[in-house]
């Protein structure tokens, strides 16, 4: 009696990895490293296993579709606070758009999943199974789980700090924007007390942006302003949380950087609820330029990062990668600018579209996200 044929099963089992490694390696398919690469193929060889002709047809079908995974910043489910219907383009929502519109340029259909406070991991798995390849943004998951994922399927990730082994990195210019808005309180307004408000701990904005103002006030003598004055989680229920502590501990600092809009526009609403004046008694900027930048008043200062650019490349990227034509480990860096409207200080709306107030208005206009924060009181 003839041994039994070979089966991809033993060869994975024999290799110690998954039966999708096993195809991609011996198909030549992106995301498998050289030197693993060259392992399963000794494997093979040794076990005499041989793919089928129809099998291998099979495999090399792509499905005509890629992924973009990020974690909700704003599902009402669980901040009953928050009007879906009320909230602005955020940053999401943005990448979205811009990812949407390069994956139908290249005919491919775009899968878009939220971890929704559930198990990313899990998330992922499923996802990464039904996709040609994905992009996820950086706080999905933890470094190692990425970099195991970057060997199984192509792979772009957005935010990230560093270098990817066989995936694409995209992210913006945190650094820069942070330092120009800081300079521009510190030195163009003469504002003394300049505070940071941080985001998450986990995300590598936040992180970026938190160092990029520490060094710029380091550079400029002021050392007594480089740690954060609080931490939110960018979601506006933070920023009016933030704001309600620092009016109870008082006195509120001349100047706050804060590293989203979302909390910067729910700032600068809980203080002027407080009976404060935005900018005369203290001065607010943002980073992302969504339009709840405009729809604030007054129109907040803030740092634009080009979001739909974000989302359009990082697919442009994964393409590449998915029909074999990206170099190894890619880091694009898109830039930033300030864009300076009445919430820092300055005089006059230098921005089209910012909201102003109606020629003797008692009290100015506001937005409807303002309405929704108050009602979450």
């Amino acid at each position: 009696m003839s041994a039994a044929r070979a089966t991809i099963f033993d060869v994975a089992a024999e290799a110690g990895v998954s039966v999708a490694s096993v195809s991609r390696a011996l198909r030549d398919i992106p995301g498998v490293r050289p030197e693993l690469r060259a392992h399963i193929r000794q494997i093979a060889e040794r076990l005499g296993y041989v793919p089928s002709a129809p099998a291998a047809s099979l495999a090399s079908r792509r499905l005509g579709a890629i992924g973009l995974v990020f974690p909700d910043l704003d599902d009402p489910s669980v901040d009953p606070g928050l009007d879906e219907d009320q909230e602005g383009r955020l940053y999401a929502d943005e990448v979205i758009r811009g990812a949407e519109r390069a994956a139908r340029s290249h005919g491919v259909a775009l899968l878009v999943a939220a971890t929704h406070q559930r198990e990313a991991a899990e998330l992922v798995r499923f996802v990464s199974a039904r996709v040609d390849g994905m992009v996820m943004l950086s706080r999905v998951l933890a470094d190692v789980e990425v970099r195991a994922l970057a060997e199984r399927v192509p792979l772009v990730q957005l935010a990230g700090r560093s270098r990817l082994r066989g995936a694409d990195v995209v992210r913006v210019d945190n650094e820069r924007g942070i330092e120009e808005i800081t300079r521009h309180l510190l030195v163009d307004h003469g504002y003394a007390d300049v505070r940071f408000v941080g985001g998450p701990v986990r995300s590598p904005d936040a992180r970026s942006r938190l160092e990029a103002f520490q060094r710029t006030v380091r550079m400029l003598g002021r050392d007594d302003l480089a740690e954060p004055i609080a931490r939110g989680d960018f979601r506006e229920s933070s920023g009016w949380s933030i704001a309600s502590t620092l009016l109870e501990r008082g006195p509120v600092p001349r100047a706050l950087v804060v590293g989203n809009d979302q909390m910067a526009v729910a700032i600068v609403l809980a203080l002027r609820n407080a009976g404060l004046r935005v900018p005369d008694d203290v001065a607010v900027t943002g980073f992302d330029d969504t339009q709840l930048a405009r729809l604030t008043y007054p129109g907040l200062t803030t740092v634009r990062q080009p979001m739909r650019d974000l989302g359009r490349l990082s697919v442009e990227l994964l393409i590449d990668r998915i029909e074999g034509r990206a170099a190894p480990g890619r880091m694009i860096t898109l830039p930033t600018e300030v864009v300076r409207r009445r919430s820092c200080g300055c005089t006059s709306a230098s921005w089209p579209g910012e909201l102003v107030a109606p020629s003797g208005a008692a009290e100015p206009v506001t937005s409807t996200v303002g309405t929704a924060m108050r009602g979450a009181q």
